[in-house]
């Protein structure tokens, strides 16, 4: 029981402290949505160590994951209008935007041994992009319409990868399937939401008019 008090104490702190940092990080996007680059400027200051992290451990190379994490940024200016709070924390918003950066620049430098610059440039990414990501979950009242018409087996795997923001590794090793496996009935997944959801849009139009 001594120790008790000191330890409760002690996560209440770390608890008070995430949700601050949170809160910072929530105001200063929003500052940046309106183009304030002072703003952008502490945003960078207070994340880009924990965001170059991620690039490395993607791509165990640091002059390039430095590269990504610039693009990224770039993106998080660009973007940062389109940011929800209600979907992400401000840390995994930007931590995906340069998830999916790195391995984008992971899979053009695997095949530039043997592909031409045009190639590469015209390669196209098998991973949703972020910001469509969150263009789509802007669409909230459609989305979660359609998000319900899902099997249920795909509405559990489109909850564990965006919403619990699990790995295809975590997930391959939860579901017992390969990871490229689960990318695919991942990418099916989400083809299959925007499909349904969109067509009811086309239909509420047609309707309309």
């Amino acid at each position: 029981m001594v120790n008790a008090t000191p330890q409760a104490t002690t996560g209440q702190q770390a608890t008070t402290g995430q949700q601050d940092g949170r809160a910072v990080l929530l105001q200063l996007l929003a500052e940046v949505a309106r183009g304030n680059k002072s703003a952008f400027a502490r945003l960078y200051g207070l994340t880009h160590a924990k965001l170059l992290g991620v690039a490395l451990r993607i791509l165990r190379d640091r002059a390039l994951a430095e590269d990504v994490l610039q693009e990224s940024y770039l993106k998080i200016w660009r973007h940062a209008a389109s940011y929800d709070p209600s979907i992400a924390s401000p840390m995994t918003w930007m931590a995906t935007i340069v998830r999916h950066g790195a391995i984008d620049a992971l899979r053009k430098r695997q095949i530039e041994a043997f592909a031409s610059d045009d190639e590469m440039s015209a390669l196209p990414s098998n991973d949703p992009d972020p910001v469509d990501e969150m263009h789509l979950a802007r669409l909230r009242p459609k989305a979660l319409a359609a998000f319900a018409r899902l099997p249920e087996d795909k509405r559990r795997l489109i909850m564990l990868a965006y919403l619990r923001d699990r790995s295809r590794h975590d997930l391959s090793i939860r579901l017992g399937v390969p990871a490229n496996t689960v990318k695919t009935h991942l990418r099916r997944a989400l083809l299959e939401l925007r499909a349904t959801m969109f067509a009811s849009i086309e239909a509420r139009t047609h309707s309309a008019a």
